[in-house]
């Protein structure tokens, strides 16, 4: 789609308000008791899933984000979702309820449905709290994308400029030079990383043991760039070194730490009722797949995210942004969906997942399950936080859609089913 484009506390205020600020702690890893089986290398693996996304602080440094105004609190709706509602389970297609769904095929954690703003459901399960901050990982995409979108109608970015003119570390990478703002914020192509290459950044990031450098430190090595593009599109949610490039790139062109440009761009708005984290480096640098939510403040951003459309001049995402992810892909036939498990039409805008069938609805798809999805037409989000044993697969894919289309069902009156 066209781009039309604990250390020592270290205090940021966002020049949103006198009565808006954020405060942004660096915060150190806190580590385990020696003798504990999780570890920085498997913390992310099936088996220890669901104790390391509870528990990610313990493994990576993280700058905290809070001190905005309290927002107003969420509103309950009189009409509420019942769980036991029945639906059908797409691995053998037999009759479920919704709680079979999630507790069982999705291994949810955390679910938070809102209609017209209005909660209908919140459920937690296996520990997560209301206030616990959840890694969104690489769920963390669109919302970079979006911050770009946001950068580009500024003027802080120019759409078909070079990368390299925004980050002058990188101005001697001739990989990167044809690279333009609006390939990389869109996402629709990513470069050709081999095994070893993702394994170095992983370790760099700190998402595993071994880093020898900071993020960016390994992003400006000599001819790191050197390696051409992917000849097939990325898959839904697939972290790369890319990421992180934009996020460079965005921390740059504001002249602040991105965590400071979050604030000023989103969280003055959204104004989250918790505290909100980014996962660092060890040099303190925000990974491009670090933000970590409440599950409330994830369906806030949801909603937000609705509210824009139509807003106009009243909220400062772009309107072309909006429209852009729900835009039809036409009268023709529908084409088959870029992401298997997902119905025909299906396709990746700006990280989000633009869906087919029913017009106006897109979702945000982190792995494991982390989700959220949005209904324009109904203004219905469904924010849901999962500890499925892998990232992505068709089965846990189509199950989301399952769940999504006998929610959206679920909550309309009556008359409207």
């Amino acid at each position: 789609m066209a781009l039309f484009l604990l250390l020592p506390a270290l205090t940021v205020s966002a020049p949103a308000s006198a009565a808006e600020t954020c405060t942004i702690d660096l915060v150190s890893k806190t580590g385990l008791p020696a003798g504990a089986w999780l570890n920085a290398d498997n913390w992310l693996t099936p088996e220890y899933l669901r104790a390391g996304l509870h528990s990610p602080g313990s493994f990576m440094a993280r700058k905290k984000i809070h001190g905005l105004p309290a927002p107003q609190p969420l509103k309950r709706a009189v009409q509420t979702l019942d769980l036991a509602t029945p639906t059908s389970d797409p691995l053998d297609q037999s009759k479920r309820s919704l709680s079979f769904l999630l507790t069982t095929r999705l291994a949810a954690d955390g679910l938070l449905v809102m209609r017209n703003g209005q909660v209908v459901s919140e459920q937690y399960w296996h520990g997560l709290s209301a206030q616990q901050a959840w890694p969104l990982l690489g769920g963390t995409r669109p919302v970079l994308s979006l911050l770009g979108a946001m950068a580009v109608a500024q003027g802080k970015l120019a759409a078909d400029r070079s990368v390299v003119r925004y980050i002058p570390p990188l101005s001697t990478q001739t990989g990167l030079r044809k690279l333009s703002v609006q390939r990389l914020v869109e996402g629709d192509s990513r470069f050709a990383w081999s095994a070893q290459d993702v394994d170095g950044w992983r370790s760099a990031g700190g998402w595993k043991s071994g880093g020898k450098a900071g993020m960016r430190d390994w992003l400006a090595q000599p001819d790191r760039w050197d390696v051409g593009f992917a000849e097939t599109r990325p898959p839904v949610g697939e972290a790369a070194p890319d990421d992180d490039l934009l996020a460079w790139a965005l921390a740059e062109s504001h002249k602040a730490p991105l965590t400071q440009v979050f604030c000023e761009s989103v969280l003055t708005r959204l104004k989250p009722e918790n505290p909100v984290l980014w996962l660092t480096d060890g040099e303190g640098t925000e990974l491009a797949n670090g933000l970590a939510l409440s599950l409330r403040d994830f369906a806030r951003f949801g909603q937000m995210l609705i509210d824009a459309r139509g807003a106009g001049g009243r909220s400062q995402i772009p309107g072309w942004f909006i429209e852009t992810l729900n835009a039809s892909s036409g009268k023709r036939k529908a084409k088959a969906s870029e992401i298997e498990g997902l119905t025909r039409g299906t396709e990746l805008r700006y990280g989000f997942v633009h869906l087919g069938g029913a017009a106006n609805r897109i979702a945000l798809i982190g792995p494991y399950g982390n989700s959220l999805y949005l209904d324009f037409d109904r203004r219905l989000v469904v924010a849901l936080f999962a500890s499925y044993p892998k990232e992505y697969s068709p089965s846990l894919l189509a199950t989301l859609e399952q769940l999504w289309e006998a929610v959206g069902s679920a909550t309309q009156p009556a008359k409207k089913r």
